[in-house]
């Protein structure tokens, strides 16, 4: 290594350095902020080399690995600067030894400062230094500094707006499962929401650390099918789980029902109206003396109440619509299956299943329905205003329903289940309040696919963990449940965040329809 200048000159990874960099870009931004000095080409140059350096540092492939997670997991902008430099900081401190740069955040201003002031003379200087920053997934071209800041503090300021106009009893759970208190500001859970990805984790480790058994099985986490899966494994479906769930209860705190949902009236339909008795809304809301043994379906309802304890909850109501219908509708979703419409379920409780979203949103949709699923989701759609409806005339309190013009079709085969769960826990995650079904099937004793209704324990809480948090109290009783046919033409209503279910393995394909109806 030879003395050159300002410093030592020498090479890393076969680039060849200057030690004195760092010196020579402090005097050459005094001199052009002092005499509109341009740059000298021999310290483009030395930039230049500089750049090829980093370069090399950026394309390591375990950096590029920890660099690309990061994008991955972080999508604020703000946050995935703060914990980029840490990483970006370890790459840098030798190639900056080496040059001469200040350690840390002083030696990226530094360069920062130089590279901006060669740029102006060599455009190939700033094409390096955006691929620099393409290498640590930063757009090629630098936003001002103040502009970031200022975003950020715009998006803090609607968040917590968003968060402060939810009601308290949406935005305490979500409090609660941010380790807050119950009744926290908004300022303070908008503080929190950063932590998200954390908090997930914290959740997982606590689940992980108590054994497989406390994550794997029916009415658990996962299903058996997770049995034999690496601890890795686990922690990662697990943690997606926990932070998938707290995505949602911020996302049911801050979007407005009223925003993507309307008002039942605008589906009202004369089939769902004379569907609709005063012991269809007794079955479904009644109060606690209401003697489920008098609802339509004997076999199922007499189980309902005498093996599971049911008292309300659940409406069911055959031969709803011909034969003729469901089988023609079951024909027009073979036909969007084999048009790739149906696709595979997302959801690790949801094994095997397929499904296709049928939308009525707007009338183009609606027209672009085959007409015995547009018949059957028109149907199904005018239910909450009958449910309503029948409601007030009988004097039954009911919810706040609002209709998400949605429908989705869905089929198991063989091999496919949906392990216990709920619709929505405490409507904390989502805003779901009835579920209503319709099954589609020619079906005959032995085909299996059933919906299995379990029965309600409590159990020891376990505040801030469980994956209904304040819900976290009550746990399915496997061993009390009333299995329900699906039969062509059956409809059945539930409490979405009441009643655990699930849908046993099929031996024939099965289709069901189902409508999600909101409420607050």
């Amino acid at each position: 290594m030879s003395r050159t200048g300002h410093g030592y000159a020498g090479t890393t990874n076969g680039v060849t350095t200057d030690a004195g960099l760092g010196k020579k870009f402090s005097e050459a931004i005094s001199a052009n902020a002092r005499e509109k000095q341009p740059p000298s080409q021999a310290l483009v140059e030395d930039g230049r080399r500089l750049l090829e350096a980093l370069m090399e540092a950026y394309m390591d492939a375990e950096f590029q690995r920890e660099v690309c997670r990061l994008r991955e997991e972080i999508h604020d902008e703000l946050r995935f600067l703060t914990t980029l430099g840490p990483l970006a900081a370890r790459a840098q401190e030798p190639v900056f030894q080496c040059f001469g740069l200040p350690p840390g955040q002083r030696g990226v201003i530094l360069m920062k400062m130089g590279v901006r002031l060669l740029s102006t003379v060599s455009p190939d200087i700033k094409e390096l230094a955006g691929d620099l920053r393409e290498l640590l997934c930063l757009p090629r071209e630098e936003e001002d500094i103040t502009s970031t800041i200022k975003k950020a503090e715009s998006e803090f300021q609607d968040l917590q707006q968003k968060i402060a106009a939810a009601p308290l009893e949406l935005r305490g759970p979500l409090a609660e499962a941010f380790l807050l208190p119950y009744n926290a500001s908004p300022v303070e859970i908008a503080q929190a929401v950063p932590r998200l990805p954390k908090r997930a984790k914290e959740i997982a480790d606590h689940h992980m650390a108590r054994g497989r058994q406390d994550i794997i099985g029916e009415g658990k986490l996962l299903g058996s099918d997770m049995a034999h899966a690496s601890d890795e494994t686990l922690q990662a479906k697990v943690q997606d789980m926990f932070e998938r769930y707290l995505q949602k209860m911020l996302s049911r705190v801050i979007t407005p029902l009223d925003s993507y949902t309307r008002a039942p009236e605008d589906f009202a339909c004369s089939w769902a109206r004379d569907l609709v008795s005063k012991q269809t809304i007794q079955d479904l809301w009644g109060s606690q003396t209401c003697q489920t043994a008098t609802l339509p379906v004997r076999d199922v309802v007499e189980d309902l109440s005498s093996q599971l304890g049911f008292s309300h909850g659940v409406a069911i109501l055959n031969d709803t619509v011909s034969v003729k219908v469901t089988r023609q509708a079951r024909e027009e979703l073979a036909a969007l299956e084999t048009a790739g419409a149906v696709t595979p379920s997302q959801d690790p409780c949801n094994v095997g299943a397929r499904s296709v979203w049928l939308h009525f949103e707007t009338a183009e949709e609606r027209e672009k329905s085959p007409p015995a699923l547009r018949e059957l989701c028109e149907h199904l759609l005018g239910l909450p205003h009958a449910l309503l409806a029948a409601a007030e005339s009988n004097s039954v309190v009911a919810p706040r329903l609002r209709v998400h013009p949605h429908i989705m079709a869905a089929t198991y085969r063989r091999g496919a289940e949906y392990h216990c769960h709920k619709d929505s826990y405490s409507g904390t995650d989502n805003s779901r309040m009835v579920t209503i079904l319709l099954y589609l099937n020619d079906w005959q004793p032995g085909d299996g696919g059933e919906l299995r209704l379990f029965g309600t324990k409590q159990v020891d809480a376990d505040v801030g963990t469980g994956p209904g948090l304040r819900d976290a109290a009550s746990a399915p009783d496997l061993e009390r449940f009333v299995d329900v046919a699906p039969l062509s033409g059956r409809v059945v209503m539930f409490r979405s965040r009441e009643i655990w279910h699930a849908v046993r393995e099929p031996r024939e394909q099965r289709w069901a329809m189902t409508l999600w109806v909101m409420a607050d």
